[in-house]
Formats: structure tokens, C-alpha cells, sequence
């Protein structure tokens, strides 16, 4: 055998064999395609009606997030939302691995709603927040909401850019908290009370700590822009603008309250 054929002949029995980096890499793939189903069964358990006349939320299928967080040490964890019959988020609920754990799963609920809300799982009350999880004020000069869908989000976006948020990570550390630049989720319908809609989160590493709402809202010709801000930690956050605070959540310990905005509880299946 020539030296030239021994090459080839090894060449292609070589990319026969799975090498143990391939092998590693594709185990992983497989094993988080596992864990975002399992994320997404889990989200899916949850019965959730909102205000006075018990209207049902919708879950978008899929995390509009798939986030990890070294510095805690959560290895995956996925952002699902629940919409208001016009498209609106009104829950949002972060599903992840416990930090240090391989199999012990949590789900974290914040109420994006101006209205109170019931959670249930099998017919039973898992959560029942007596009050609002966030209140709408007007941006302070802002201009009118522009025309155009395309003009409305550069907008936002700037709305959201004027803001600085921190937290006091796991009360050790002040960490500054960086915008996610792209919606986690867009709405809102021309000629309605909401003309224009965005969430954004100002997170830690991939992993939303805080949500930003921002909404053109009003009655047609008459929208202006508004915002909301709302936790998505257990840690004591804040945010500004132009070194001002307009908003801040204290830090919160278990057990949390069933009838509070915010709730934290280990998922069984």
C-alpha cells in the first residue's frame, strides 16, 4: 500500500468513528432538546384566568427564552408567557434547574397584569396574587408614537435605552443588569386602547431579572407612550434614569406569599 493510499484509507475510516468531542457535543444537543421538553410540559400544567370575568390565558408553546446563568450556576432554563385575548402577556414564568442540581426544577411566576389572577394545577390553587404585578406610568417626554410599526420599535427601544437596572445579586454583589436590545414579545392592534406593545428584560448574563413593558396606549390619535417594570428575581433590584430611580423591588425570601405578584415553588411532575 502506497503512503498516499494509507492516508486516504485513514482518512475515511476516521470519518466513520465518532470522535469524543463530536459524541460530547452531540449528547448535550440531545439532552437539552430533553430538557426544553420537559420545560414546556411543565408550563403547560397550569389552568390561568385573569380579572373579574375569569378570562383564560394563553401559553405561547415555546420559551420566548432559553437563558443559563453561570454565575448562579443554573445550567438551563427556559421564559414562557401567558397572553390576554388581545395578545397582551399577562404572566410571565421562568422554568430552570435549581442552582448546584442536575433534577430539581423550579418555576418562578411574575404577574405582568394590571388585574388579580388565579393559578391552578389539577383543579387546585397553586397561586392567587390579590393585586396588581405592575403599574403603567407615562414616559416623561416622550414623543407621540410614530406612524409606522418599523418607526414604533426604534421608539421603544429608545424608551428602553434611557434606563439603567441593577441588582443585589443573591445580597453579596451590586450587578449591573444589560438591556436585551430585541422584544421577548410584541403587540398591540391599531384602533384599540393598546396601539403598540412591547416586553423587554434587562438581564443577568442571558437571564431576565427584570421586565420592561412598554405600551402606545390610549384612544386612536390620542396614544402616548407608557411603561411598566416588573421583577423577575427574588434579589432586591432597581432601575434609573439619568442617575434618578423611578422603580425598585426589595429582596424577598421564601416561603413567598400565595397572594403576592411573585412566587417561587419546586415543580413535581
Amino acid at each position: 500500500m502506497s503512503a498516499i493510499l494509507g492516508v486516504m484509507l485513514a482518512t475515511i475510516l476516521l470519518g466513520q468513528k465518532q470522535l469524543p468531542d463530536q459524541a460530547t457535543a452531540e449528547d448535550e444537543k440531545a439532552a437539552a432538546a430533553e430538557r426544553l421538553e420537559f420545560m414546556k410540559r411543565s408550563a403547560a400544567v397550569y389552568q390561568i384566568t385573569f380579572g373579574e370575568k375569569e378570562t383564560r390565558l394563553k401559553l405561547i408553546a415555546e420559551p420566548v427564552l432559553r437563558w443559563t446563568n453561570p454565575v448562579s450556576n443554573v445550567p438551563d432554563g427556559g421564559l414562557f408567557l401567558w397572553l390576554g385575548p388581545e395578545g397582551r402577556p399577562e404572566l410571565a414564568a421562568q422554568v430552570f434547574i435549581a442552582a448546584g442540581s442536575t433534577d430539581l426544577w423550579l418555576h418562578e411566576f411574575q404577574s405582568l397584569s394590571t388585574e388579580t389572577m388565579t393559578v391552578a394545577r389539577d383543579r387546585r390553587l397553586t397561586w392567587h396574587p390579590q393585586k396588581p404585578g405592575i403599574e403603567l406610568k407615562a414616559v416623561e417626554g416622550a414623543p407621540a408614537p410614530a406612524e409606522s410599526a418599523v418607526q414604533r420599535l426604534a421608539q421603544m427601544r429608545a424608551i428602553a435605552q434611557n434606563l439603567e437596572a441593577a441588582d443585589d445579586f443573591e445580597g453579596k454583589s451590586r450587578w449591573e443588569l444589560r438591556l436585551l436590545v430585541k422584544p421577548l414579545h410584541r403587540y398591540g392592534k391599531p384602533k384599540t386602547e393598546i396601539l403598540d406593545g412591547a416586553l423587554f428584560a434587562f438581564a443577568h448574563g442571558t437571564d431576565p431579572e427584570v421586565f420592561l413593558m412598554i405600551e402606545a396606549r390610549g384612544a386612536p390619535g390620542k396614544y402616548n407612550w407608557h411603561y411598566a417594570l416588573a421583577p423577575m428575581t427574588s434579589y432586591a433590584v432597581k432601575v434609573s434614569s439619568k442617575g434618578k430611580e423611578l422603580w425598585s423591588a426589595p429582596h424577598r425570601q421564601a416561603p413567598f406569599p400565595l397572594d403576592e405578584p411573585y412566587f417561587i415553588l419546586k415543580y413535581e411532575p
